[in-house]
């Protein structure tokens, strides 16, 4: 099962040169996007919707999965440091 996988361009205007390429490989591997197929992948526990983190080095990208049109949504694009203080630990 293959999602489209869609990311706003300006998630990437924090991140430095030398990383951009690896997180989008990474994120290119979203098309599997569930825990278990590959990957650092951890659904996130008590947000309302599900929501799923990836994590790449010192990077955490999270997603959205919306399983009828087959697309994921990443929606933010952090360091872990920065994710632990928008978000919490998760």
């Amino acid at each position: 099962m293959s999602f489209n996988v869609l990311v706003l361009p300006r998630l990437f205007d924090e991140i430095p040169a030398e990383l951009k390429e690896n997180i989008k490989s990474a994120i290119k591997d979203l098309n599997n996007p569930y825990p278990g197929s590959g990957g650092n992948k951890k659904e996130i526990k008590g947000t309302g919707d599900s929501a799923y983190r990836l994590r790449v080095g010192s990077y955490r990208i999270f997603y959205r999965i919306d399983k009828n049109k087959k697309k994921v949504y990443v929606f933010d694009i952090l360091t872990a440091e920065q994710a632990h203080k928008k978000y919490g630990r998760m």
